[in-house]
């Protein structure tokens, strides 16, 4: 998620300072789902109102040109085609930069990304360079040009290598093959593993991958990533043990770590996991990296951990009026959109890759369903900015949001409950139209396109009337609560 600002970024290469703001990434092989799908998930926190502009590149052939960063100096030459993608992109980016989801058409996803510190002694070696890729690059960079999810890690691990890093970041990407994880170590120095098939597994803003393998196919790295460890005194090689990614690029212990990190990793492993042991405020460098589910995990269930906070208990900070709390919740106001890319191998790729996109806060927020095989993004999705305005998707969502919070006790449930019939209806109505899709796409490529194309015209509608009928619903209580009626 969104970090520093340049000069910021160079501070940070010397004393490892983590970024104000901050996500949440959860990523599920498909042996560890109900429906044999691959989920990748993040929340993109950063600020209430920074309007979010989901849209479609279009392939495009390039004779020259280059992609320049909208936050420092890094450029990066255009491919001579760019394949078609959709992006959640900035408003103030003209939708060209700061991407950070998207699904490309040769059936490769993204997500960009996790923000996360790494080592002091890490970056005194190999400092973030200042007009190196960071997060307002990687996808608008990368998507476009890429074929396969192990493709993306290797371009992106080529660039750090090369060009640097301006910021410590982890990313994600998918394809119907699985997922993949990178995540760097300093400046030039960055791991990436393949999420087991069995497992789940979940950050918050740390550096979380461990385990190294040099030569398994499941792993990949800088060239020199161990090498560059011991000879800066990263990392002690230990007999018949492997090498140790976090113990020498990551970071252990601090307030930011006990209350604002590792907390929600220990909230969603307790979800999935009921029986862990490990405790919430100690020996969190020792949480799993990869669990296998006791119970198969649903999209539900993946919703239902990006809108979790602490709800239940006695840490749940908007239950309680604490907005405040100790421990820092997954689902936080300042949220500007969320995303769930599904992949279901078995499906052709129009409709068996499907982007769930929530825009705003997700405890009060929508899941709403975009297939890789749309061609058009409704009016609305690409509308609106720092200040409040009409016509705006992302605006609608956020008015409600504001309400909710605004009487959290009274007005959350109401939210919750016709954003959940919503949902509940619209994947009924997902699984009648994939039905459609798989009769006449052979035969009739162009009819299976209006399809989808008349579906997300459909599911985008009715999430704007249901959330239209939520605030007159609240409009009722609050005119019932001060009604001064008179003669």
């Amino acid at each position: 998620m969104k970090t520093l600002p340049i000069l910021a970024c160079a501070i940070a290469s010397l004393v490892g300072t983590q970024a104000a703001n901050a996500c949440t990434t959860l990523l599920v092989g498909n042996q560890a789902s109900t429906n044999g799908a691959y989920y990748m998930a993040r929340n993109e926190d950063y600020k209430a109102v920074w309007a979010k502009h989901f849209v479609l590149h279009p392939r495009t052939v390039n004779e020259k040109g280059e992609f320049h960063s909208n936050t420092d100096g890094f450029t990066y030459p255009y491919p001579k085609v760019s394949l078609s993608y959709t992006s959640m992109q900035d408003w103030d980016t003209h939708d060209q930069t700061m991407g950070e989801v998207g699904l490309n058409s040769a059936g490769v996803g993204i997500t960009s990304t996790e923000s996360l510190t790494n080592r002091k002694a890490a970056l005194a070696a190999d400092p973030y360079i200042p007009n190196g890729i960071n997060e307002d690059s990687i996808e608008n960079v990368i998507l476009p040009r890429i074929h396969s999810a192990k493709e993306g890690v290797e371009l992106l691990g080529k660039i750090i290598e090369e060009r640097g890093a301006s910021q410590g970041f982890g990313v994600g990407f998918i394809d119907k093959t699985g997922i993949w994880y990178l995540e760097t170590g300093s400046g030039h120095q960055w791991m990436a593993r393949k999420i087991p098939s069995d497992a789940y597994f979940i950050s918050g803003n740390q550096a979380r991958l461990k385990e190294y393998l040099p030569h398994n196919a499941d792993y990949l790295a800088s060239p020199n990533l161990v090498s560059f460890a011991e000879q800066h005194g990263l990392y002690i090689a230990k007999a018949n043990q492997p090498f140790d990614f976090h113990e020498a690029y990551g970071t252990t212990g601090g307030k930011e770590n006990i209350t604002y990190n590792y907390p929600r990793v220990w909230i969603a492993q307790h979800i999935l996991n009921p029986g862990l042991k490990t405790q919430v405020d100690r020996d969190q460098q020792n949480y799993p990296v990869f669990l296998t589910p006791t119970h198969k995990i649903s999209l539900q269930k993946v919703e239902d951990i990006m809108r979790n906070h602490y709800q239940g208990t006695a840490m749940d900070p908007y239950a309680n009026a604490d907005p405040l709390g100790h421990y820092r919740p997954i689902s936080v106001f300042r949220c500007a959109e969320s995303h769930i890319i599904e992949v279901r191998p078995n499906l052709p790729i129009a409709i068996g890759e499907t982007e769930y996109i929530n825009l705003g806060m997700t405890a009060l927020g929508v899941y709403i369903p975009f297939y890789q095989g749309t061609t058009k993004i409704p009016y609305g999705y690409d509308i609106g900015t720092n200040v409040a305005s009409n016509g705006s998707i992302f605006w609608d969502m956020r008015k409600l949001q504001t309400l909710g919070m605004a009487n959290w006790k009274q007005n959350a449930p109401i939210i919750r409950a016709a954003y959940d019939k919503y949902e509940s209806d619209t994947a009924i109505a997902q699984k009648k139209m994939e039905q459609k899709y798989l009769a006449i796409y052979k035969q009739h490529p162009q009819q299976a396109t209006n399809l989808i194309n008349t579906f997300e015209k459909t599911a985008t509608d009715n999430a704007l009337k249901v959330t239209n009928e939520i605030f007159t619903t609240l409009t009722q209580k609050a005119d019932m609560a001060s009604h001064f009626a008179g003669a």
